[in-house]
């Protein structure tokens, strides 16, 4: 019995093996196309992405840096940042980010209006409320929503950046769970090359990316803001709007997601707050969805406070 077990323990490390050399290749292939590639037009792309400076990981600031970096290094033009709810004793992350990259924009929704929205005090951060915000305000022709701790997997760049976009298709992705190096400066190749979890793909795709028209996004009117104390599988309700509007659904790449304890890796926790279900399709969010009715005071240049 023990030889029987110990054959099928090597047995199944090198399966483990080929499959990580297989992964590694694959990237390693993709990193060398997108070395390699034109700097010629891109699609005119937006990136929508929400946080707020509460320690949701140790180094939370320095990964967004480190994601919006490579972001526009290899995809978007134009980047809109939505801080909501930051807390009233710490800097705004929206100053320095709008420092550092010229193409941000950044639009910070303060406690008073997230406190009268939301209906559950374990969720500080209403993300897909936070990103229609950002639908509503960019410029770019096609907007992709993603998260501080994702970045796009060389083979969905390069598939984006070669596809014959469609304003009634949009573009998912399956969802790799890589190591979290702390202090993360910048996304590294080593950051291609391994992973935790492998998970399988959904036409629903995960919320780390999501890629559809600017018009798609404005018929479809957002993520459902119905969901007053909702993160979890607010996502693939978003995605399943656009399916019952009569958009396709195409498959793009992978996207690295950089695991932490408070994420989803381990299944939902009291801040991701109730799960979102697929009753009740089409919704219907307010002509004003995506807080489009307030006011937008400056704060410094690019970046505005929303007032009601």
């Amino acid at each position: 019995m023990a030889r029987r077990i110990t054959l099928l323990s090597v047995t199944y490390r090198l399966r483990q093996l080929r499959l990580r050399m297989r992964y590694a290749a694959r990237a390693i292939n993709y990193f060398g196309k997108l070395r390699m590639q034109s700097n010629g037009r891109r699609p005119s792309i937006g990136l929508v992405v929400v946080g707020r400076n509460d320690d949701y990981t140790p180094d939370f600031a320095e990964r967004l840096r480190a994601t919006i970096e490579w972001h526009i290094l290899h995809l978007a033009s134009e980047v809109v940042f939505v801080e909501w709810n930051p807390p009233a004793d710490r800097d705004l992350l929206s100053l320095e980010l709008a420092k550092k990259f010229s193409c941000l924009r950044a639009y910070v929704v303060p406690a008073e209006i997230h406190q009268a929205i939301a209906s559950n005090a374990r969720v500080p951060l209403l993300e897909f409320h936070a990103k229609n915000v950002g639908l509503r305000r960019a410029r770019s022709e096609w907007l992709i929503t993603t998260n501080a701790d994702a970045v796009f997997g060389m083979d969905t760049i390069h598939s984006i950046l070669h596809a014959p976009l469609s304003e009634n298709v949009a573009w998912t992705a399956q969802r790799i769970e890589v190591p979290c190096r702390q202090g993360q400066a910048r996304v590294a190749l080593l950051d291609f090359l391994s992973y935790q979890r492998i998970n399988p793909y959904s036409q629903f795709g995960t919320g780390e990316f999501h890629l559809a028209s600017q018009r798609l996004w404005q018929q479809v009117r957002g993520y459902d803001e119905t969901l007053t104390g909702h993160r979890w599988l607010c996502d693939t309700r978003g995605i399943a709007q656009m399916l019952a509007h009569g958009a396709e659904v195409n498959r793009a790449g992978v996207v690295l997601h950089y695991a932490h304890p408070t994420s989803s890796s381990a299944g939902p926790l009291p801040h991701h707050g109730d799960a979102a279900s697929l009753d009740g399709l089409p919704y219907l969010n307010a002509d004003n969805w995506g807080l489009s009715d307030c006011r937008e005071a400056e704060v410094t240049e690019r970046v505005w406070r929303l007032e009601r």
